[in-house]
């Protein structure tokens, strides 16, 4: 992906996209899965151009973002409507809680720092730290706008599903299963698959509230 960026008027902003793209954005999930697991001996580069050879494990761990959504959707079932406003305008931010975890910081350290060395040629390491130091916060921002982008999106198209299908918000998680199916320079796409117990819920809800009907007292 060629992208122009006026160096002289938007240095910082140039430096982060021309550090952190999506193949970077999904390394940084690639990491977080190693870190995780004691497994840092050796971590992939995700290449630019090549998301198709990453590994599988990346994409298990972007599932991440998705039942994010899922989870956060559940909350939403009294006002959707000013429940998104409040995550679209920030006042509502549980993306930070999801990136700021220590290992998703180091995560995006040590491919900033990787980045730095494959683009700039900076092979010492206090100075890759150093440089990194820099722009992390403004790297930070980008994978949090990132990550943001996606969940919102994940949760319209998820309403969008819950709403026609006539099921419930409450304990959504516990009834469809989210996951990443696709990734390109462009974004994401995922599978949702919603299992029988969903429509066993809303049945059973169904049911309940005949019943209420039939035996209220007050038809004496």
């Amino acid at each position: 992906m060629s992208t122009f960026v006026r160096d002289d008027d938007v240095k910082e902003v140039s430096d982060v996209v021309k550090l952190f793209q999506m193949a970077e954005f999904c390394e940084v999930f690639l990491a977080a899965r190693r870190i995780k697991n004691d497994d840092t001996e050796f971590i992939p580069m995700i290449q630019r151009g090549k998301l198709d050879k990453m590994p599988v494990e990346t994409a298990e761990e972007m599932d991440a973002m998705f039942k994010m959504a899922v989870r956060e959707l559940e909350k939403c079932s009294g006002d959707p409507r000013a429940f998104f406003k409040k995550l679209e305008s920030g006042e509502y931010d549980p993306v930070s809680d999801f990136i700021d975890t220590d290992v998703m910081k180091d995560a995006l350290g040590f491919v900033i720092m990787r980045r730095l060395r494959v683009n700039r040629g900076i092979v010492d390491e206090e100075e890759q730290y150093t440089e990194a130091k820099k722009i992390f916060n403004s790297v930070r921002d980008t994978m949090h706008r990132m990550v943001s982008e996606t969940m919102i999106h994940a949760m319209s198209n998820l309403a969008e599903e819950v709403v026609k299908k006539e099921l419930k918000f409450d304990d959504l998680s516990k009834h469809i299963e989210v996951k990443l199916s696709m990734v390109n320079d462009q974004g994401f796409a995922f599978s949702a698959e919603i299992k029988p117990s969903a429509f066993e819920a809303v049945e059973k809800s169904k049911k309940d509230k005949k019943k209420e009907v039939e035996y209220d007292p007050a038809w004496g």
